[in-house]
């Protein structure tokens, strides 16, 4: 599964198997092709030995005032050896954009205690949630929790967990 997000004109590409981060100018209509401008790895860095990684969700909320930085937060679905300390979530930003050295760069990774991290939604703007990350595990003890960004977004805090709820998928904030 690819997951594309189109950010003004950026396309920005999560690629599940590969557990890579791409992004790319924008193809021209109908059928155009443009060059990668960035990949990255998206898995932390001092995984166990055994783990196996699959990408799952790609969101990149709108800068607010609170929250001016467009950061690009992923998702790691951890299938093979389970990490104490869960799947995580890696946030990224792009930098340079529009010059040449323009990249995708880590800013965090932020473990979730959750097995096989799927769904993730930020809370709406609108209702200042924007604030708030609701994530949900898949397996072994599933789970969801509630995260604060902090630090203009470049980190999260669990602010709130339940291992009661079953393995969902997808979040609606009402």
């Amino acid at each position: 599964m690819v997951t594309y997000l189109r950010k003004e004109d950026r396309l920005f590409v999560l690629h599940e198997l590969s557990s890579t981060l791409t992004v790319q100018e924008m193809p021209a209509a109908p059928n155009g092709t443009s060059r990668i401008i960035s990949d990255i790895s998206i898995p932390p860095p001092d995984p166990p030995a055994g783990a196996v990684f699959a990408a799952a969700e790609i969101l990149i909320p709108r800068p607010t005032k609170r929250f001016p930085k467009a950061y690009i937060y992923t998702s790691n679905r951890n299938i093979g050896i389970e990490d104490p300390r869960g799947d995580s979530i890696a946030i990224f930003e792009l930098i340079n954009k529009g010059m040449a050295h323009e990249r995708l760069q880590l800013v965090n990774q932020v473990y979730t205690g959750l097995n096989q991290i799927r769904g993730m939604k930020f809370g709406p703007a609108l209702k200042g949630a924007e604030e708030f990350l609701i994530a949900a595990g898949a397996a072994g003890t599933a789970g969801t929790i509630m995260l604060r960004r902090t630090e203009g977004g470049r980190n999260m805090e669990i602010i709130a967990r339940d291992l009661a709820i079953p393995t969902r998928t997808t979040f609606v904030w009402l």
